[in-house]
């Protein structure tokens, strides 16, 4: 099965069912584009779903799916364009969904946006692959992007974690190790200096999950830091004498001397 047909299926799965009922706007566009698609109109697809994304900004599914269209008509300015947005709603979807869900079971809520962030990790590989000459600060901003997407579908344990503050568990996480993240040469030649903040889970399996950027910084600095993350060491936290996982934040400083 191709991407294409295999995308059409995870989407007429998830999203199409609620096209049969009375509803009118951006969804009637969308379903309608996507079918047309289906049916090898391209052309027709791309006209619905320009009309979808223009009464609804922020409707991933028509986002991902017009980039589809416009790259099968060639027109690949437009199609990373559409890829770049959908990717990029993806992230703030997943980012306001892991703000709401605190330590409530996961599985409801990441299992019910799960189509969608296949799409937006779809959508970021695409915008990747239709700029062979980004930038290297830029491909390390997307490359970011899309392992943070990555890490709550190609991980489906997490949707079984609960997850805990600081003050909800007996003892906190420990940790044992954590290197510090390397200075880019990009970021020394800009003179960028600040803080990169991030939030992650310390799990209960001993790794560093879920990371999350709170604040940011350029040319490659905040790609370093979540690699450091990545590799810090720890004792998980316990809850009644049985570890468990966690939230903390961690805090990377980047001076020039």
């Amino acid at each position: 099965m191709s991407l294409a047909a295999l995308a059409f299926s995870l989407v007429t799965l998830f999203i199409l069912p609620a096209a049969s009922q009375a509803q009118t706007g951006p969804l009637d566009d969308r379903a309608a584009g996507i079918a047309a698609f289906e049916k090898g109109d391209a052309v027709g697809a791309s006209k619905f779903l320009k009309a979808a994304t223009k009464k609804n900004k922020s409707d991933l599914v028509a986002w991902y799916w017009l980039g589809v269209a416009f790259e099968q008509i060639q027109k690949s300015g437009d199609a990373r364009k559409s890829y770049e947005k959908a990717a990029k709603l993806g992230e703030t979807l997943l980012t306001n969904q892991l703000e709401s869900i605190g330590t409530a079971d996961w599985s409801p809520q990441l299992l019910q946006i799960k189509p969608q962030l296949d799409l937006a990790v779809r959508s970021a590989n695409s915008y990747l692959r239709l700029n062979p000459r980004i930038s290297r600060s830029k491909r390390e901003e997307w490359s970011e992007r899309k392992q943070f997407l990555t890490d709550f579908t190609e991980f489906p344990e997490l949707t079984s974690l609960t997850t805990y503050k600081s003050k909800e568990v007996t003892t906190r996480a420990r940790v044992l190790s954590k290197p510090e993240p390397s200075y880019t040469e990009a970021a020394r030649q800009n003179q960028v200096r600040g803080t990169v903040v991030l939030r992650a889970i310390f799990a209960e399996d001993g790794r560093v999950r879920a990371i999350i950027p709170i604040r940011r910084l350029p040319h490659g600095l905040t790609a370093s830091a979540i690699r450091s993350a990545r590799q810090i060491k720890f004792i998980p936290a316990t809850k009644d004498g049985k570890p468990v996982s966690m939230w903390m934040q961690l805090e990377y400083n980047f001076n020039l001397y």
